[in-house]
């Protein structure tokens, strides 16, 4: 399979590791809005490195251009399982220096022994 290197100019999101599946949908301007396409699966993760994020496609799969938005999703055969024990804890930040406002959160949690 080939390979591709995408780089960012600024620092890549700490849930991407080895293996989660790398997305992309290009990008237009309507009006003042960024309006996406058609979500394509570029390929899996094979190395991560600062802000530089190696992966492996399908030949004949067209690759990203710069204005296209890069998403990705993890590999649900090894991230099917819920919290587990008797406590859990997690901080929400916004790092934005726009007021944010959140609509929903939502855990499953399971205990993992009684």
């Amino acid at each position: 399979m080939p390979t591709t290197t995408l780089t960012f100019p600024n620092d890549i999101n700490v849930s991407v590791q080895i293996g989660d599946i790398i997305y992309y949908s290009p990008t237009t301007t309507t009006g003042v809005h960024d309006t996406a396409g058609t979500v394509v699966e570029l390929g899996n993760v094979i190395s991560i490195s600062g802000n530089t994020i190696v992966v492996n496609y399908q030949t004949g799969t067209a690759l990203p251009t710069a204005s296209d938005f890069i998403m990705f999703a993890k590999d649900r055969s090894a991230n099917m399982s819920s919290l587990l024990g008797y406590f859990a804890e997690f901080r929400i930040v916004n790092n934005s220096k726009d007021e944010a406002e959140m609509y929903s959160i939502s855990v499953d949690i399971t205990e993992s022994s009684k």
